[in-house]
């Protein structure tokens, strides 16, 4: 574990950038020097470009020396030029393969061959594809996929022209348009001007695009800047900076200072009292404890796939109890708001029963309002509804990249959603996801199956528990505060009807205690109507509801994951349906949400 999970606030980031390369394998004698020349300047720019970046966002990047990668499958042709041109600019070589380096080697024959051992044994890392050769074209589809599931944009070294198989790199290239990711287009001439496909240029749903249908800018400096200025940049909004700034000067709360809502959920008997701990463990501690076992599965724990863990888990920590900490002081906000406003009706109310202390009562009375008002006024400057709900966004955001990261060719979908790179939380998932490390080499398909399995045990199996009794707990809140805010307006009823028949027969005793029955006439539906006002605002039989359907389907993705035979693309699609249905989830749950602002009880 680094030092950098005992710090005093959330983890910066590092600017990264990881180029990858495919293109035609035969190219024209007279195209290689111009391919070669373009290749260079392209990458020139983006380096120069991506400092330029990091030099300007010193508040949110730990350093302004990006990390700078070119993904190749070193193949002859496009590959061997963009990897040999990233490692004269002083860029690292990351590989991916489409076999075992030992069968790969047949692909190569005379110079091709010296170069491919050559620039392999210059890779930081290289990847292999779990396929033979009998998969045939299958193997280098699948290579091309990793290539654009590992990159942040892709050079395309290509003659327009339609693919001649699978793998072929009109393939590569719509495949990675609908994922999001941008295409430098390189025409294979090495004379014609080359392009941007991005579906990021008009904010659009690229899952529907292909080469045709994509935006197209000239591969020019102002285009590439814009680009580079997308990618890595923070969202400029000045609310979402704002968002971003607070967040990385958050500290730790150590203490739950707002028992309300425990004390709540004890009161209804849905939380047991032994289980309330004021003292909250710090959150490197409690990060390291929630991911010892999944780091010490037999998939996390190879040398390749820790890298970078240290600091997602770090990352992680902090979201996940920032958030625990304003969901527990806004929903404790909450409680007060509705329990302070029905205290101040029994206040008023008592001053018929004790008339003595009507300037006591009053005090108290004008007491508690004005607490009311100042944890209304706190709870809105220090936006603990919004800080709630980002840091939740953000921590199930990044829970997920962990073992997306270990299939090599899954995505987390950043790149899908038109709007994402606005929202702060994205941005910062991001730069993590490409703090990651290169997956560890899978050799077989039977390293898949024990990955999927791996995946089902420590990422669904943990959240279908979650949610299985996040929604037991939740429905048995919602029906508590139901069934006792029912029961007070009942006897509220059942106490105007006693004072009626008292007061119609002139019953003696009923007129000596006209007060008190006044009092419980208002003061019971008061309490009532307080309890079914916390259950409104907190929305509990809905969040039930969303927990229970969010278990179906994870259930169902689980099984996904355990059924045989399974091969890497089935397995990292699987993933991401995962991380697509906790997305999902999330949306629903902020949208459920985003409107409950705290506020003074009407």
């Amino acid at each position: 574990m680094n030092g950098d999970l005992a710090s005093q606030h959330p983890p910066r980031v590092r600017p990264i950038l990881t180029v990858g390369v495919t293109g035609h394998r035969r190219l024209t004698v007279e195209s290689l020097e111009p391919l070669k020349w373009s290749t260079e300047i392209i990458l020139r720019e983006l380096a120069h470009d991506a400092r330029s970046v990091a030099a300007d966002h010193l508040d949110v990047f730990y350093t302004s020396y990006p990390q700078l990668t070119l993904l190749s499958g070193l193949a002859m042709g496009a590959d061997q030029i963009g990897a040999a041109v990233a490692l004269e600019q002083g860029w690292s070589l990351d590989a991916v393969l489409p076999f075992a380096v030992e069968e790969y080697a047949h692909d190569f024959a005379g110079e091709t061959a010296d170069n491919f051992r050559r620039l392999l044994a210059q890779t930081r890392h290289s990847w292999s594809v779990p396929s033979t050769r009998e998969q045939g074209d299958q193997a280098y589809a699948l290579s091309g996929q990793v290539t654009a599931a590992q990159s942040d944009l892709i050079i395309a070294v290509w003659d327009g022209d339609e693919a001649r198989g699978p793998g072929g790199t009109a393939e590569v290239v719509d495949y990675a348009i609908r994922r999001g990711v941008p295409v430098i287009w390189l025409p294979a001439d090495g004379v014609s001007a080359a392009s941007i496909l991005w579906a990021g240029f008009d904010h659009l749903s690229p899952c529907l695009l292909d080469r045709h249908g994509a935006p197209r800018r000239p591969c020019d400096g102002p285009q590439l800047r814009e680009l580079v200025t997308r990618l890595l940049a923070p969202p400029p909004a000045p609310e979402q900076k704002a968002s971003l700034a607070t967040y990385l000067a958050e500290r730790q709360h150590l203490w739950r200072v707002r028992p309300e809502y425990p004390f709540l959920l004890i009161l209804t008997g849905t939380r047991a009292v032994t289980r309330y701990q004021p003292r909250v463990r710090p959150y490197a501690e409690a990060a390291e404890a929630d991911w010892r076992a999944f780091r010490a599965s037999k998939a996390a724990s190879a040398p390749e796939a820790q890298a970078g863990l240290d600091q997602l888990q770090d990352a992680f920590g902090w979201s996940d109890a920032l958030a625990n900490h304003y969901s527990q002081t806004y929903r404790g906000g909450l409680v007060f708001n509705y329990s302070a406003a029905a205290l101040s009706v029994l206040l008023a109310l008592t001053g018929l029963l004790a008339p003595g202390a009507k300037v006591w009562l009053l005090l108290s009375e004008l007491a508690v309002l004005a607490a009311l008002i100042g944890n209304t006024a706190q709870g809105t400057r220090a936006n603990w509804h919004r800080r709630w709900l980002d840091y939740r966004y953000l921590a199930e955001r990044l829970r997920p990249l962990r073992s997306l990261r270990l299939l090599g060719a899954a995505t987390p979908g950043f790149n899908l959603n038109p709007a994402g790179a606005a929202k702060w939380s994205d941005w910062y998932a991001q730069a993590l996801w490409r703090q990651l490390g290169p997956p560890a080499a899978l050799a077989s398909t039977a390293q898949v199956a024990d990955l999927a399995e791996q995946v089902a045990l420590h990422e669904l199996d943990s959240q279908i528990a979650y949610n299985r009794a996040n929604a037991e707990r939740m429905h048995h809140l919602d029906h508590s505060l139901h069934r006792v805010g029912t029961a007070l307006f009942y006897g509220a009823v059942l106490v105007g009807i006693f004072s009626l028949i008292g007061y119609t027969l002139h019953i003696e005793i009923i007129s000596s205690w006209s007060k008190m029955l006044t009092v419980l006439s208002a003061g019971l539906p008061t309490i009532g109507a307080a309890l079914f006002g916390i259950r409104g605002q907190g929305d509990f039989a809905a969040a039930a509801g969303r927990s229970e359907a969010t278990a179906e389907r994870l259930e169902a993705l689980a099984h996904r994951l355990r059924s045989r035979p399974i091969d890497l693309p089935m397995a990292a699609r699987a993933a991401e349906d995962f991380a697509a249905t906790m997305l999902d989830d999330l949306d629903e749950w902020h949208v459920s949400y985003r409107h409950r602002k705290l506020a003074i009880p009407a």
